[in-house]
């Protein structure tokens, strides 16, 4: 009864004198949480991507035959749910070195989340809306229906992700070799504006799984409750 009498005096001590403090715990625990969860995604939205970019290798996009096929389809699921969770991920991964990426980080962060989330109707069209064309109208499914705002759109996201490696590569925050993989694969992703080359995204994918597992486990480590603080374990 006395000891916990002595606990919960030590909780009063600790949290209960000053609210202010209790709200800015609270945040600061939602706010890891969060980025804990930034980090998942961005490693789901790497693994996704990857196995997007395997299949290609075995599945021809660009063949007329392929088009809205199960295997062009599942391939294009791939893409569309790993770039969905991607735009979680970089939002995480940027609010984990904002102050210390400065400008640069922030203008890189903004193409690479609007160039992404323009890639996602990309993709979307992709997925939902080339199986139907292949069907009723085969012609225009195998045609380059709008081709110059897909290649907007991927260009904002190169010039993004290129920005944004650079501000990640100069900031102390993450280490430098995944930096440097995720500015090596910011620069692999333009090649398919001039060349059709199958996986080209590879590359940066692996960057972000990377990335995504250095920030879930800097911010991994499970925040103490007031009671455990109180009443340690021996």
């Amino acid at each position: 009864m006395v000891g916990a009498t002595d606990a919960a005096s030590r909780w009063l001590a600790a949290y209960g004198s000053d609210s202010d403090n209790d709200v800015e715990r609270y945040r600061s625990m939602s706010s890891e949480k969060l980025l804990r969860l930034a980090g998942l995604a961005a490693i789901a939205a790497g693994v996704l991507s990857v196995i997007g970019d395997v299949m290609s290798l075995v599945v021809d996009l660009e063949a007329a035959e392929a088009a809205g096929g199960a295997s062009q389809r599942i391939v294009f699921g791939f893409y569309l749910l790993g770039t969905v969770l991607l735009l979680l991920g970089l939002t995480g991964l940027y609010a984990s070195e904002s102050r210390a990426a400065g400008i640069l980080g922030f203008a890189g962060f903004l193409l690479a989340f609007a160039g992404t989330a323009l890639s996602v109707g990309a993709l979307w069209f992709e997925f939902f809306v080339v199986p139907d064309l292949a069907v009723q109208a085969p012609d225009l499914a195998t045609g380059e229906l709008g081709f110059t705002g897909f290649a907007l759109s991927f260009l904002l996201a190169a010039v993004g992700w290129v920005l944004f490696a650079i501000a990640t590569l100069r900031a102390p925050v993450y280490p430098r070799y995944a930096a440097g993989l995720l500015l090596a694969g910011a620069l692999v992703s333009f090649v398919p504006l001039f060349v059709q080359v199958p996986a080209t995204g590879l590359l940066l994918s692996v960057a972000i799984v990377v990335l995504g597992f250095f920030l879930w486990r800097r911010h991994g480590a499970p925040a103490q409750t007031p009671l455990q603080v109180a009443n340690p374990a021996d």
